[in-house]
């Protein structure tokens, strides 16, 4: 039997695409539809670690008691390194965490919030 795997490399969208998409998703998320989207995402709030500014992302997640797993593909996923204190707005209640960040190759890592 052969095992072979293969893994699938998505083109990145460009910029102005990505912002466009997270920007309505955002809206989404935070009006009283975010029943439509909140079961698979949510807003995550971070702090940048060299500008210090806040920043909110949309992203996936899967959730398991009260821990959030994420896979993030771009490099933002370095700003939670040292379990970074976050925000997530989960199916419509902002809630704190901490993040805790697993990196594996080609720069995709996956970080688990662990909300308090």
């Amino acid at each position: 039997m052969n095992d072979t795997r293969t893994t699938l490399q998505h083109p990145e969208p460009p910029r102005l695409v990505r912002t466009l998409i997270n920007s309505l998703v955002t809206i989404v998320l935070r009006s009283p539809l975010h029943g439509m989207r909140s079961q698979r995402l949510l807003l995550l709030t971070f702090t940048g670690r060299k500008s210090g500014k806040e920043f909110t992302t949309p992203i996936r997640y899967k959730q398991d008691g009260e821990t959030l797993r994420m896979t993030v593909v771009y490099p933002w996923w370095k700003n939670l390194i040292v379990e970074a204190k976050v925000r997530v707005l989960l199916r419509g209640e902002m809630r704190p965490g901490i993040a805790e960040v697993f990196p594996e190759e080609n720069g995709i890592a996956v970080v688990k919030i662990h909300l308090i």
